[in-house]
């Protein structure tokens, strides 16, 4: 790309934050980094919610905050509710979005008559607006249906761990939400997910394959990795780690399945589960009811600072998932040497080393096999598997080349909207 500072400003929408999740703290990467390379990114903000204090002393980060009383008049009602709201808060939050979009579609839209925009960004979620004459750009989280494809494969399991109504809610939610992406996908002109497995679901949802390109999520490479090996060479026993929110289509009734009946075969292995339940709550009967609890520790969640140092203490990552769009976690364990467990419709299997390993079909006995011959493999040659683990991070997650690749994507939009017909 030519001179890729030289002139150019960016309407930004994203959730971002240097410690929090993975997606927020992915994004705060790429905006940092194109902060580094000079762009001007006006950032703008439903309320004052997402303010990343941590690039403050960037001049050209322009924080946009719009506040709509009220909106957050409701917000506050709803926090105030048993569970905070429940589904209604569900509902609330697409509703706000709407309102706070429209605000922030027509401020943009004026900036823009002032400043001159080079292109709208939207990190994690798709564009709900165009700025006139300028291309837009959308980085997803996941496909815009797989989600409640997942949810309908799933239906027995849902309603006999969950119930009906919670079933039905669910339909419900996700209906609209296809509703509402089939309206607005029109406003962006190039998609970028996070593997071959995303791009393949969206050209089949209906967009076009050369709208659709492929990034991984950026991972901080110097905080991600390895220490030393510690007790892990010396002790026998392998552990094992799920990191990341649990819902239905992320597979713990597969995982505990398998995981029980290598404990019944007498492998030693313990499993550490880290991850709150979404939705669909009552699948956390699968730990509660575990027969092996001795085995077993769960905890909602973890300071991201403290990820690092947990990686380093496990022997490897498993990722159950169906229709993945990209496992931060899977990218994080690989920065820290770790292999990774991941299944054949998990995105993030374009990423991983060639000593992680790959179930073949949805079965507990596909998965207990996988884990067997992970544990084999381990044993015969760990020090291989955590240096081409790290290698294989370097290569595909550095901040860096990612946004190198999408500098090139910059250009590309650019250029295919200044040769269209668009007015």
């Amino acid at each position: 790309m030519d001179n890729p500072t030289s002139k150019k400003r960016i309407a930004c929408y994203t959730l971002i934050s240097k410690n929090a999740g993975s997606l927020a703290s992915a994004n705060f990467l790429i905006v940092e980094e194109l902060l580094k390379r000079g762009y001007e990114i006006d950032l703008y903000s439903m309320g004052n919610f997402n303010n990343p204090e941590e690039l403050s002393d960037y001049q050209n980060l322009h924080y946009i905050p719009l506040s709509i009383p009220v909106v957050q008049y409701i917000w506050k009602f709803l926090e105030q509710l048993p569970k905070n709201g429940g589904i209604l808060y569900a509902i609330w939050a697409r509703i706000s979005s709407v309102i706070y979009f429209q605000s922030i579609a027509k401020k943009a839209n004026e900036n823009h008559n002032n400043i001159r925009y080079t292109l709208t960004l939207f990190l994690g979620l798709p564009s709900y607006f165009r700025i006139k004459n300028i291309p837009s750009i959308s980085w997803l989280q996941g496909t815009f249906h797989t989600e409640w494809e997942s949810i309908k494969k799933l239906k027995k399991s849902i309603i006999s761990l969950s119930g009906i109504k919670e079933y039905l809610i669910l339909k419900a939610f996700y209906t609209y939400s296809a509703l509402v992406s089939r309206r607005i996908y029109k406003f962006t002109d190039i998609f970028i997910c996070g593997s071959q497995w995303s791009q393949e679901n969206l050209y089949l949802w209906g967009l076009d394959h050369k709208n659709i390109k492929i990034l991984p999520y950026p991972i901080d490479i110097n905080f991600f990795q390895p220490q030393h090996l510690s007790k892990k060479n010396e002790d026998n026993k392998k552990i094992f780690l799920w990191l990341g929110r649990i819902v239905p289509r992320k597979r713990l009734d597969l995982l505990l399945a398998a995981f029980q009946e290598l404990l019944n075969e007498n492998y030693d292995i313990d499993l550490i589960i880290i991850g709150q339940f979404s939705y669909a709550k009552g699948h956390k009967k699968l730990i509660e009811e575990f027969p092996f609890p001795k085995h077993l520790q769960y905890r909602e969640n973890i300071s991201r600072l403290d990820v690092p140092q947990l990686m380093n203490s496990v022997d490897i990552l498993i990722q159950p998932s169906e229709s993945e769009n990209f496992g931060s976690s899977v990218a994080e364990a690989l920065c820290c040497g770790v292999p990774v467990i991941v299944g054949t419709t998990n995105g993030t299997k374009d990423f991983i080393s060639d000593y992680s390993w790959v179930f073949k079909e949805y079965s507990v006995e596909s998965l207990k096999e996988t884990m067997k011959v992970a544990i084999e493999d381990i044993d015969k040659n760990r020090e291989k598997i955590t240096s081409e683990a790290r290698i294989t991070a370097e290569r595909e997650f550095s901040i860096v080349k990612v946004v190198d690749k999408l500098e090139n994507i910059f250009a590309e939009a650019i250029k295919r909207y200044n040769n269209s017909d668009k007015s």
